[in-house]
């Protein structure tokens, strides 16, 4: 960590709260100012203490998904430099803002994200996300620069690729999808590799993973894993910095954190271009606010599972709302179906009605490929189609929301 950074990471708490509630008391004023949703819900509204923060108005997926694209910017569009797309409630699209001051401050967290796993100038970063991740890409990019690491700007569209480049690029850090680790240390096995023949002395996650995943990924790479955590809408990376001691911190001088009924719920304090307050996050979480041994004062999160029923199928979040609307564009439209999850792929099971049966193989085959060859142009996943017989199923298919 850069000296001002540690010093932020490790503010008394009396000190970081006061800090807290000047950037909060500002955010407010941006807000009631430059969004409309925002002025009309926070009329007369006034906080004097972190502990007024309660009493004002949540903000959630939906209100953004409504304001699509560009209802919640606090700044015009000629000050938004970058824009970003990543996937709302029901798979509904929100685009993300950023100003210049924006990026700056992105690239200074995700810094500050980075150095917590010990990467340094003398480091080599391959960040290697695959094409559906730009957004947290860009942010590592950002961030590795700030630290003036060398980055790999090239990002492999194989596993075999992905080993080429760990021998001529010889990466020491590598940030990464938990899927595509599998994929690495799978093919390590394959082909009986010795993984001391690389350079590799970190491995940083995109997202967490349970303790006996990331210790079989450690014990097969020989380095140790990190995980992050974050949001698209929110911040991805740079909201969560994981320490040494395995705790998820906050860059609570950016984030005000709260727990609402078990759901993660996060304030902006510093955004420029679309500020968010209160932001239901649609993830469960725990927070602690015990001593870390890292010396960081910021609340320790634990994030949980989503809330929403939201699909990953190989680093893709769907819902199940955009797999019906693939299916209404074949024969298939309107059948009730289940699905099911798997790492790599979608388990779509159809009813089957007398109109689409067959007693020709052929038909039903082409009808399956079809369907497949829908998931993967229009949502970029692989959809194993099972054709069952008729039962009692939902009309629409899909389980009612919670």
């Amino acid at each position: 960590m850069t000296p001002t950074a540690s010093r932020l990471e490790t503010l008394p708490r009396a000190e970081l709260e006061q800090l807290q509630l000047e950037r909060l008391q500002a955010l407010l004023v941006r807000l009631k100012r430059n969004v409309r949703r925002y002025r009309e819900k926070l009329a007369g509204q006034r906080v004097e203490s972190l502990a007024d923060l309660a009493r004002l108005p949540l903000t959630t997926p939906e209100d953004m998904a409504e304001s699509f694209p560009y209802g919640m910017f606090a700044f015009p569009l000629r000050e938004v430099i970058r824009l970003h797309t990543c996937v709302g409630p029901d798979g509904r699209p929100l685009i993300i803002g950023h100003t210049r001051n924006d990026l700056a401050q992105w690239s200074r967290l995700a810094a500050r994200q980075l150095a917590a796993c010990g990467v340094t100038a003398n480091d080599v970063v391959q960040i290697c996300l695959g094409s559906g991740s730009a957004l947290g890409a860009s942010g590592y990019l950002l961030g590795a620069e700030l630290i003036e690491a060398s980055v790999i700007a090239e990002d492999p569209n194989h596993v075999d690729y992905q080993l080429e480049m760990l021998r001529n690029y010889r990466p020491t850090v590598l940030v990464t999808t938990p899927s595509h680790a599998h994929d690495l240390t799978r093919l390590l096995d394959e082909r009986r590799m010795d993984p001391q023949a690389f350079h590799l002395r970190t491995v940083l996650l995109s997202r967490p993973v349970d303790r006996p995943t990331r210790d079989a990924i450690s014990a097969r790479l020989l380095t140790p894993v990190r995980c992050s955590f974050g949001l698209g809408e929110v911040l991805d990376p740079g909201l969560c910095v994981e320490c040494d001691h395995g705790h998820f911190h906050v860059q609570e001088d950016h984030f005000l954190v709260e727990s609402v009924d078990g759901e993660l719920v996060l304030t902006t304090l510093m955004r420029e271009a679309m500020p968010l307050l209160r932001y239901r996050t649609r993830v469960a979480c725990e927070l602690q606010r015990d001593k870390c041994p890292c010396g960081r004062t910021g609340i320790i999160l634990k994030p949980g599972t989503r809330l929403d029923r939201r699909l990953h199928v190989n680093e893709i979040p769907l819902y199940e709302s955009q797999i019906a609307g693939v299916l209404a564009q074949t024969r298939v439209a309107g059948q009730p179906f289940e699905t099911q999850a798997r790492e790599r792929s979608l388990i779509i099971r159809v009813q089957m009605t007398s109109e689409l049966f067959s007693d020709t193989i052929w038909v039903i085959e082409k009808l399956r490929n079809d369907i497949q060859s829908e998931f993967l142009s229009r949502l970029g996943v692989e959809a194993d189609i099972r054709f069952v017989e008729p039962r009692s199923w939902p009309a629409s298919g899909q389980r009612p929301p919670p």
